[in-house]
């Protein structure tokens, strides 16, 4: 059956993310519908460029007044919603082509699963999971209404089907997309702005509370949560959503009384909500009650994943429940069952990085030989893609520097090195001593010869060549105005680390309290010094911890001691955190019992 297909989208200055959307979908449609509200960028020339159809709106506050717009103009006999940041994959483009042949039902309005990516990059792992309405026949009466966030309204005598194989990939809420469209503060004034025309709409304040949760205004947003919940219906769509919102925030906020209640009126309304139970587990590891923690995640891989219509975070009830419960038997010492689960976690899920991790960790207490250690990961990571690249990162992780350095050097014989991992092979030529070669590192990569960071590997490699002069030099070569935040620090420190090797006059780093970044980057000079065996340094330098105001500086110094093989001292440190500052952790118990 040859059913025709009209794609409709709004935009609006999406010249970058436009041709992506459309390369995925143009070629399975027979018409694009594009509804511009004012772009200014080449968003139009594109668009008519896939033989879309561009009409033009008056952009008035109102994304589903654009969204009709859109209907409006559509002639074929379906109607297919994307975002301009949606796009499908391969195998959604064939899934999508198969339902489009198949005996489509006109009272049927087709759901498709959205993955929205959070964080940096388009990663699997940091995704979200909704149902959304996104394929309808035309000419039905279905149209959105909703100022924000619009909701699809259709007859009552059509019926809703999910399409679990065909998954619309968003990249909408990727922290650059976000920071460039200043989508949440636009949403946060819609919204506002909705609430006023009508103060019982509880699900403007459910999103209200997506917004300033993006925001990282976890108050606030639990504020309007808890007014969105005022009026919870457990029929409505977004309610399921809203308990998990609830008792995410309430676990940030370490209000762990609020989030297992309100996991539990979940699990009352949504007994397969796996999610709240693998809130349950988190909560559980937050308090350190590793048995609870333990049933909690077996209950979670009983139920398996949630259905299509409670689904959010992927992996709660199969590769997730089984990394954390290798995490859990790890801290208990218990290093065959953490590796089981382990594997079963990379098994359940091929391409999630995470357990790698602490199979190293293991591999490494389990105190194997390099060679052997090297055959045991080499193996498991045959399957991923640019396994050389994973190997760095594990051995740097775990500080076989020196191995990370000849995987380092395997890798640029075939690529050019990202700066990322010009820094890692810096610090591993610094751990091996050769400090000149760190000096003439950019002579073959020029541009990275400004990186700030690379300038300070330069700077503790003079240093270790006692060439306090030349790295005094160097350092008097920053320019404090063109540096970020934490590369400022970073300068402060290794400034007042100078001073006192040339016995010059040392000013205090900080006055806040037990400010973190300044203890980080004393404890990196520290580490190097130790691993460089530069203890006559090593004694001059944790002054700098004088410099600062941390009463961690102790525990944090005899856990670097203990990792460095000074038992002793270690225990010292660490008797001095508890007696004078009365700081301790369970690391630092067990340190002592082990001692």
């Amino acid at each position: 059956m040859n059913n025709e297909v009209s794609l409709c989208m709004i935009v609006k200055n999406e010249e970058k993310a436009l041709p992506q959307c459309l390369n995925s979908i143009n070629k399975l449609v027979n018409e694009i519908i594009i509804i511009d509200t004012g772009s200014e960028d080449k968003t139009v020339e594109i668009a008519k460029s896939f033989g879309a159809k561009v009409y033009f709106f008056q952009w008035n506050d109102n994304f589903s007044e654009a969204r009709n717009e859109s209907l409006k103009y559509a002639t074929k006999d379906w109607i297919l919603i994307l975002d301009v940041d949606d796009e499908l994959f391969e195998e959604d483009q064939i899934n999508f082509k198969r339902l489009i042949n198949s005996n489509l039902d006109k009272n049927l309005i087709y759901f498709f699963e959205t993955h929205s990516y959070y964080g940096t990059t388009k990663d699997e792992n940091s995704v979200t999971i909704n149902l959304n309405p996104r394929f309808f026949k035309n000419n039905e009466g279905t149209h959105y209404e909703g100022k924000i966030h619009n909701q699809l309204i259709y007859s009552k005598e059509k019926d809703s089907l999910i399409i679990n194989s065909i998954k619309v990939h968003h990249s909408g809420y990727l922290n650059d997309n976000i920071k460039i469209k200043n989508k949440r503060q636009r949403n946060i004034s819609m919204l506002m702005d909705q609430i006023k025309d009508d103060p019982e709409n509880y699900f403007a304040y459910f999103n209200l509370g997506n917004e300033f949760a993006a925001l990282s205004d976890e108050k606030s947003a639990l504020n309007y949560y808890y007014k969105s919940f005022e009026g919870f219906d457990n029929l409505n769509g977004y309610s399921f959503l809203l308990i998990l919102k609830i008792v995410i925030i309430n676990y940030n906020l370490k209000n762990y009384e609020d989030a297992f209640k309100y996991i539990d009126i979940g699990l009352n309304y949504y007994p397969n909500f796996t999610d709240l139970y693998f809130m349950k587990a988190l909560i559980f590891k937050d308090i350190n009650m590793p048995t609870l923690q333990i049933k909690a995640l077996e209950t979670c891989i009983d139920m398996g994943e949630p259905p299509s219509t409670l689904k959010c975070f992927p992996g709660v009830g199969t590769f997730k429940a089984y990394f954390e419960l290798g995490n859990v038997y790890l801290n208990l010492n218990d290093y065959d069952m953490s590796l089981s689960y382990y594997l079963k976690s990379l098994n359940s899920k091929t391409n999630f990085i995470n357990p790698l991790y602490g199979i190293a960790r293991i591999l490494k207490l389990k105190k194997l030989l390099v060679d052997n250690f090297k055959k045991n990961i080499e193996v498991l990571v045959t399957s991923y893609p640019s396994p050389k690249l994973i190997l760095i990162d594990l051995f740097y992780n775990e500080g076989y520097y020196q191995v990370a350095l000849d995987y380092i050097l395997e890798y640029e014989k075939e690529y050019e090195l990202t700066e990322k991992l010009l820094l890692l092979k810096a610090k591993a030529l610094i751990i091996s001593k050769d400090f000149a070669s760190v000096i003439t590192l950019d002579s073959n990569n020029k541009k990275f010869s400004s990186n700030v960071h690379l300038k300070f590997y330069k700077i503790i490699s003079l240093i270790l060549m006692d060439a306090l002069e030349a790295a005094k030099n160097l350092i008097n070569t920053l320019e404090l105005e063109s540096l970020d935040n934490i590369s400022v620090k970073v300068f402060n420190v290794y400034l007042q680390f100078i001073n006192l090797l040339t016995e010059t006059s040392v000013m205090q780093i900080s006055e806040i309290e037990n400010e973190s970044d300044y203890m980080s980057i004393i404890i990196e000079i520290l580490d190097i010094l130790l691993f460089t065996d530069e203890l006559d340094k090593l004694k001059i330098a944790v002054n700098l911890l004088n410099l600062i105001n941390n009463k961690f500086a102790l525990l944090e110094l005899g856990k670097l001691y203990y990792k460095h093989g000074y038992m002793e001292v270690a225990k010292n440190e660490l008797l001095r955190s508890i007696k004078e500052f009365g700081i301790y952790d369970t690391e630092s118990l067990d340190i002592l019992k082990l001692i």
